[in-house]
């Protein structure tokens, strides 16, 4: 089986930096209306990364990073359907450009949960096969040719099946709906739209990545820890559809979805150099199909799960026992907490697995999620994820991450 072959030797190590924790919500954004209707916290300027990237982009050198991913928001460049804002994508070439000039590669992220909103509403989004064509491949085409020369590396969409759990089912993000078909559809889509991204941007000069939620799932047991067969099936159809489907795409070239028709997509076999790899903790799926933390009694983040750095090796080997052709990356992995100590106990962990995976399957980067202290689309500014608060000062994790030394 061939895939991509990588086109930058070397380990990745580097940080997040989404547009909605980093920049705030874009004004034409959906999560915009949301905000404004008090459905969400609102976000300002995030980690305030427009105030000062000069200062920022030299932190995050000094802390050894290799990369960084940046989120180009697409409601920012193009706010209104057909008219790019150039000012908005001044803005990004400036800050791309720094980050070249301190030694840092960029990785181009061209949705991370936000869309426009004239897109996902106007237009039915990633659910609509002719609004992927005439929109969203605009939108890829614009920043690849914009950006060609200083972009190292492109992520189509962060996390897209979980972009769709959330919209379409679990309704905790727009469009907020709670319909199985919608949200089977809607995950059918965005990994479409994923590989037609992938077609484009992978006849460029720089590698190509996609990234997955790759979070272990458990099945809950009864008190008397008994396993029912209610619980046994509703965790399968939840490791099918957060686990199964993605796996199968990149290793036979069919994506398959509950309820769909298997559709083709031989490009995330063929032409993919990376496939990322999304964990913050485990999840545990209770009899009536609701997600819940796992192990029973540990400690909870301020997601209300619980972070253990063992599940994150689980979920490395997992994928590499799936696709042991394909070069993986830990594409985003951080904690969401205010007790510093913590954090840093759980990074240290995490990082002597990510060490181990990388000296005993090539494991080949890692990301932190993220670099600075920003929004968070549920918690707002209360549960922070960076290595380095809002007001630029270091934490703990920060010098574990600066120790941690590229594999070779």
């Amino acid at each position: 089986m061939m895939v991509a072959a990588n086109r930058e030797p070397g380990f990745h190590k580097g940080v997040t930096a989404s547009s909605v924790s980093a920049e705030g919500v874009a004004a034409a954004a959906d999560w915009s209306t949301w905000e404004r209707d008090g459905r969400a916290p609102r976000s300002g300027d995030g980690a305030g990364l427009g105030v000062d990237w000069h200062d920022d982009l030299e932190q995050l050198a000094a802390l050894g990073c290799t990369d960084w991913r940046l989120t180009v928001e697409w409601a920012r460049v193009e706010p209104e359907p057909g008219r790019p804002d150039n000012d908005a994508l001044d803005r990004y070439r400036d800050i791309l450009d720094f980050a070249k000039s301190v030694g840092i590669r960029n990785w181009l992220t061209l949705q991370h949960g936000s869309l426009p909103g004239w897109y996902l509403e106007d237009e039915g989004g990633h659910r609509d096969g002719s609004a992927r064509e005439r929109f969203w491949l605009r939108h890829v085409d614009r920043v690849a040719e914009t950006f060609d020369d200083i972009a190292d590396g492109f992520v189509p969409i962060e996390d897209p099946i979980s972009w769709a759990i959330r919209g379409y089912g679990l309704g905790s993000r727009p469009p907020g709906r709670q319909d199985p078909r919608d949200m089977r559809e809607a995950a059918e889509g965005a990994v479409l739209a994923v590989h037609d991204a992938v077609r484009l941007l992978s006849s460029g000069h720089q590698e190509v990545m996609t990234t997955w939620r790759a979070e272990p799932v458990h099945a809950i047991a009864e008190d008397d820890g008994r396993l029912s067969v209610e619980v046994r099936k509703a965790a399968r159809s939840w490791d099918e559809l957060l686990w199964g489907s993605w796996l199968r795409a990149h290793a036979n070239g069919i994506l398959e979805i509950d309820g769909r028709n298997p559709v083709e997509v031989p490009l995330l076999v063929s032409a993919v150099d990376h496939v990322g790899l999304v964990h913050d903790h485990p999840v545990g799926v209770t009899a009536e199909g609701a997600l819940a933390p796992w192990p029973a009694g540990a400690r909870t983040a301020g997601t209300g799960f619980a972070p253990e750095p063992d599940e994150l090796a689980e979920a490395i080997h997992r994928t590499h026992d799936a696709l042991p052709d394909h070069s993986l990356m830990v594409a985003a992995h951080g904690v969401a907490t205010d007790d510093e100590a913590w954090r840093d106990h759980l990074i240290a962990g995490a990082i002597q697995h990510v060490s181990d995976a990388a000296h005993d399957i090539g494991l080949a980067g890692y990301f932190h999620d993220s670099g600075f202290d920003g929004y968070d689309w549920k918690l707002g500014f209360n549960r922070p994820r960076g290595l380095i608060g809002r007001d630029r000062v270091r934490k703990p994790a920060a010098e574990t991450f600066a120790a941690f030394e590229r594999p070779n």
